[in-house]
């Protein structure tokens, strides 16, 4: 466990570092043609510089002991490549997913033949109870698929024709161990994916592969295609939405798998306002709904409500048709309340888990803030917590918080759950306070704010908002109070986020603090993961191969954390590179050393091309 933890430290400190070196604030004293060249001939050395340390970052992942270190390595830099050289790219990820690969499934090329011969006069037998060995080579081939199948999604957002090569290069073969015991995995869902990402660049062309498809039957990934061609072309995707409805009409809801859940899509997809609860879209106001006309959408409506009212009482449908009751309400107003009575008695037949959960959300659904404090005594101990959790956010969004926080205040006996309601508030207070750039209501609110971790966090980002507004002094104030608050433990979780956004305002507000916070976190870092390597040797932890730390794994979301902390990581456009790449060297261990460096040059390589 204490492995796991200082691992989970390595996608904070990695950010740390390329965010920590943006030059120090300077006032504008020259006049804005020099400053423009000056600032063109700045990041043109930059980019330059950026290019080299990528270069030298591809020839270390050779020295790599691990063939998905060594992958990874490979494909980041193939996309970082990309927009500069794009044949060179491609052959990284040519040399990627070979990496990826087991020995004798390479892909060399793209001349490899796209379509080997399969071997029909072997077929596998039925599925029989696997030896131990059996397990672990199958458990090892599955996670090379998962592998390979998120390889070729990052393929496919630069070129899916490429993927589509390199899916047809590279199916690898059941090991000979299992070959006869297990059928091999169908891919034809990944292959569609990458079709359809391929197709949805050319609107025309999108609606005739969905056609072809849909001719053969209906699948999830329609709705993947549908998205894609309506953010580009919203005509196109009204016109694609209304073929998917008549062939919806041909379907019957109480069998098919896909269906009723498309149905559901297409009318949360088309909502002029509140949530899609199923789909998964972008949270940014750039989205483009879906346009449907009433007609479009009381089709929809009667499709569902005819199987959920079917004597069968189809389970798929009933469990989730509860999330376009609204649009149940306007089209067939008739049905709704029939279809309640059904969803009630429905809901007798669940785990009783299950039924509180749907007897909860129907409860406060459309409850307001008042009344759910009042029902707070009235609900389970692990139903408290979101009670609590759902009534702050209707109240800050209603701007009703100090109303609330009255009532909490005196209607919460219980001083624990009292505390409890607080957080909650305070935590939904500040972020919109954030989202809104409200710099005085986050002020007043950070006496209130009783966790000190999430106070020190709500300060270093009021710092930022402050520093925006030339309020420098009071910015560079506000950070050393916060940082007084922070505690350097890395492997609490709390702790490590306080720090990082403590970090995150220095490098926006006043970098040299940020630097000379950083190297004795890394030096701590290097010496916590060479004990712990060494005791890996007798406990094994899981995070370790062959020597060397895997570098893509649940425990190290490295991805994740330079999203997440991307507004530091902007400012590299002013970064001293030399000192940047040195922090990014200080790492000891070479996996660790070289994934700095690339997420360094992915922080400054991405920023040039937005």
């Amino acid at each position: 466990m204490r492995f796991r933890s200082t691992l989970s430290l390595i996608p904070i400190l990695l950010p740390l570092i390329i965010i920590a070196a943006a030059p120090p604030r300077v006032a504008a004293q020259v006049d804005e043609k020099e400053k423009t060249e000056k600032e063109l001939a700045k990041r043109q050395d930059l980019q330059k510089k950026t290019l080299s340390l990528l270069d030298e970052t591809v020839g270390a992942a050779w020295s790599l002991k691990l063939p998905e270190n060594r992958s990874y390595v490979l494909t980041k830099a193939a996309d970082l490549m990309w927009p500069h050289d794009e044949k060179r790219a491609r052959g990284l990820f040519w040399e990627a997913l070979n990496s990826l690969n087991p020995p004798g499934n390479q892909a060399l090329d793209a001349s490899t033949p796209k379509n080997p011969p399969a071997n029909d006069s072997a077929k596998p037998s039925a599925p029989k109870t696997p030896t131990k060995e059996q397990e672990q080579i199958l458990n090892q081939y599955y996670a090379t698929l998962q592998k390979r199948r998120e390889f070729l999604r990052k393929v496919a957002w630069r070129d899916p024709q490429l993927a589509l090569d390199m899916l047809h290069a590279s199916r690898p073969p059941l090991p000979r161990q299992i070959a006869g015991a297990f059928l091999p995995v169908d891919e034809t869902d990944l292959e569609q994916e990458i079709t359809y990402a391929a197709a949805a660049r050319d609107p025309k062309r999108a609606l005739q592969i969905a056609r072809e498809s849909m001719a053969k039957g209906l699948t999830f990934q329609i709705l993947n295609l549908l998205n894609q061609v309506a953010q580009q072309d919203e005509d196109a995707g009204s016109q694609l939405a209304g073929e998917i409805i008549a062939k919806l009409n041909t379907e019957n809801f109480n069998t098919s798998a896909y269906a009723p859940y498309i149905a559901i899509q297409l009318l949360q997809l088309s909502r002029t306002g509140g949530a899609i609860l199923m789909a998964s879209v972008p949270p940014d106001s750039s989205f483009k709904r879906l346009k449907l006309d009433d007609n479009q959408k009381q089709d929809l409506v009667d499709m569902l409500t005819n199987a959920a009212l079917n004597v069968t009482k189809p389970e798929h449908i009933l469990l989730n048709i509860r999330f376009v009751m609204p649009e149940i309400e306007q089209y067939a107003p008739d049905r709704a309340a029939k279809l309640k009575v059904q969803l009630t008695d429905f809901n007798r037949t669940l785990p009783q888990a299950q039924q509180d959960w749907n007897n909860f959300n129907a409860r406060f659904e459309n409850a307001t803030p008042e009344e759910m404090i009042k029902a707070a005594n009235k609900v389970g101990d692990d139903q408290r917590a979101t009670l609590f959790h759902q009534a702050a956010a209707k109240a800050v969004a209603r701007g009703d918080a100090d109303r609330y926080r009255e009532l909490i205040n005196s209607q919460v006996e219980s001083e624990d759950e009292r505390k409890a309601a607080l957080d909650s508030l305070n935590s939904e207070q500040m972020y919109y306070d954030l989202s809104e750039g409200k710099t005085d209501d986050l002020d007043k609110l950070l006496p209130l704010i009783r966790a000190r971790e999430q106070r020190a966090m709500a300060m270093a980002h009021l710092a930022i908002m402050l520093e925006k507004k030339d309020q420098h002094e009071e910015a560079v104030k506000l950070l050393d109070e916060a940082r007084a608050l922070v505690k350097v433990d890395l492997t609490n979780e709390k702790e490590s986020n306080s720090l990082l956004a403590v970090m995150l305002g220095y490098s926006l507000v006043d970098p040299p603090k940020a630097f000379a916070m950083i190297e004795p976190i890394i030096d701590r870092t290097n010496e916590d993961v060479s004990k712990l390597v060494l005791l890996d040797k007798i406990a094994k932890s899981g995070a370790i191969k062959n020597g060397e730390i895997i570098i893509n794994q649940p425990q190290i979301p490295i991805d994740f954390a330079m999203l997440q902390y991307s507004p530091g990581v902007a400012a590299l456009g002013r970064a001293d590179f030399d000192r940047t790449k040195a922090l990014a060297d200080r790492f000891q261990r070479n996996e660790l050393r070289i994934v700095a460096r690339l997420l360094l040059a992915q922080a400054i390589l991405k920023n040039f091309e937005k």
